[in-house]
């Protein structure tokens, strides 16, 4: 079972996207073979949420090409916009509001993403 965990219910996905060095080749693999991009972990972590949404960008567009949710909120708090927001990922942006990202999420402590 692809979308299997360990004891942590770290699948995979999830710990092929946690990874420092990032293989796209197996994570793109994973995903092909139907791995749930939204399956998290018992601490509440996504493969989308553990990811550098800048330094993984073609990662991060994978994931939310096959059904990775766009709203979920990081550790921080922070959702995938919020972050690009605070950092100025003006291409993010774009391309999560096309996607449809909720542009009205705010974080854990009430702030919106502008």
């Amino acid at each position: 079972d692809i979308n299997k965990g360990d004891k942590n219910g770290n699948t995979p996905l999830l710990i092929s996207c946690a990874c420092e060095k990032k293989y796209e080749s197996i994570i793109t693999f994973l995903v092909e073979k139907g791995a749930d991009t939204n399956k998290a972990n018992k601490y509440g972590e996504s493969p989308l949420t553990v990811i550098d949404i800048k330094k993984d960008e073609k990662i991060a567009k994978l994931l939310i090409e096959n059904g990775a949710n766009m709203n979920k909120r990081y550790k921080n708090g922070d959702t995938p916009l919020t972050i690009s927001c605070k950092n100025g990922y003006e291409d993010i942006i774009k391309y999560l509001i096309e996607k449809g990202v909720d542009i009205n999420k705010e974080n854990k402590d009430g702030d919106p993403p502008v």
